[in-house]
């Protein structure tokens, strides 16, 4: 006869597997955090599609390292940066320029910074508008796994959303809007180049809806 005590203590231990077996495939599903072949999540899109809020929200699911080279961009530009007369922060004219030398210098450091993080072993996030041949060429050579995430949004959300930055007043935002209102920045500029492991597209056009979820399951299905 089973007593009471008995069929808890069953129960419990039911309960206990279930957890055990929950917790290991979890462990499982996060080993991209060890694991000596990385997987980075490349992510892309024209300014104004979202990419840096989708950036930043995979690299919290997944608790991994956010390389992003506009940050790069302004810790350059604050080495080389001076104090204005009103006793602010000055930064060199080049900050100011899209696609000039400081950006160049700024794709050049994330690129060498994601070869070594790589090469480490280590998995992370990393976001440029373009996913460049150089960035794509250190990570392979890393044999890390790229899920390359291409982040886009109607034009019409584009527009508004660099004509309210342009508005704020900086210099490189109305650059970009202008570009941006001129057809120079078509979506298929930023497109994922070839030899990723696996692309996800993430449409951000309805704001406040962000689904990372697919791009969880991209990841975790790389590591399998």
């Amino acid at each position: 006869m089973r007593t009471a005590v008995g069929a808890v203590a069953e129960g419990c231990s039911a309960d206990h597997d279930r957890l055990v077996d929950s917790t290991v495939k979890i462990r499982q599903d996060r080993r991209m955090l060890r694991w000596e072949r990385p997987v980075v999540v490349a992510v892309c899109g024209s300014p104004g599609a979202g990419k840096t809020t989708v950036a930043c929200a995979t690299a919290r699911r997944l608790g991994v390292l956010f390389l992003t080279r506009d940050e790069i961009k302004v810790g350059l530009g604050l080495s080389s940066a001076s104090v204005g007369k009103g006793g602010g922060v000055q930064l060199n004219p080049d900050f100011h320029i899209a696609g000039g030398p400081l950006s160049l210098r700024a794709e050049a450091v994330m690129v060498n910074a994601a070869g070594l993080l790589a090469s480490s072993g280590v998995s992370f996030v990393v976001e440029s508008s373009v996913l460049s041949r150089k960035l794509l060429d250190a990570l392979l050579a890393s044999d890390a796994r790229v899920l390359a995430v291409h982040v886009v949004a109607r034009d019409s959300v584009i527009d508004e959303r660099l004509r309210a930055r342009a508005a704020e007043g900086g210099g490189i935002d109305r650059q970009l809007a202008s570009q941006f209102q001129r057809g120079e920045m078509k979506r298929s500029i930023f497109d994922p180049p070839g030899g990723v492991d696996a692309v996800v597209e993430v449409d951000t056009s309805d704001g406040c809806d962000l689904d990372i979820e697919p791009i969880e399951a991209a990841v975790i299905a790389l590591i399998r």
